[in-house]
């Protein structure tokens, strides 16, 4: 008798866990979804440190401050301040809230490759697409006043 309520409680827990796991598997809602993806974004953001991106992007921007403030009318020193705000050391690879809508979609290239960025309605994320790979990234809040300026690019 013992060995059976042994396996007829084995079975219910075997049956509990089987719900949980199809619950956690189920599309990206799933516990386990949320744990692939933040391990995703973790992978996204240590690759995107480690290939020096930011630091390009940031000395870049350093290297033409005299360039931009000639081409926009503004001073060195507010050209400077709109960089610093960027923050560009800040921006780290995220998902996507499904409630966020495109605003509008820019193409460029630079350096030989072609790339889009795509901003939506909340400043606090844009897409970026190179290399036929999207990335979106969350915006620092000190840069997000700078988003709406994109089209202008």
């Amino acid at each position: 008798m013992g060995k059976i309520i042994k396996l007829f409680v084995g079975l219910i827990a075997l049956i509990i866990v089987g719900i949980i796991g199809i619950t956690a598997l189920s599309g990206t809602d799933g516990i386990l979804g949320d744990v692939a993806s933040d391990a995703k974004n973790a992978a996204a953001n240590a690759a995107l440190d480690a290939s020096g991106a930011k630091n390009r992007v940031q000395e870049a921007l350093d290297a033409h401050v005299g360039d931009i403030a000639a081409a926009t009318g503004l001073s060195t020193a507010e050209v400077q301040k709109g960089i610093d705000d960027l923050a560009v050391q800040e921006w780290k690879v995220t998902d996507l809230p499904a409630s966020a809508q495109a605003e509008g979609t820019f193409s460029a290239s630079a350096a030989g490759v072609d790339g889009t960025l795509t901003v939506y309605d909340d400043p606090s994320y844009v897409t970026v697409n190179a290399y036929g790979q999207n990335l979106t990234l969350e915006v620092p809040e000190s840069a997000r006043q700078y988003m709406g300026y994109l089209a202008y690019l």
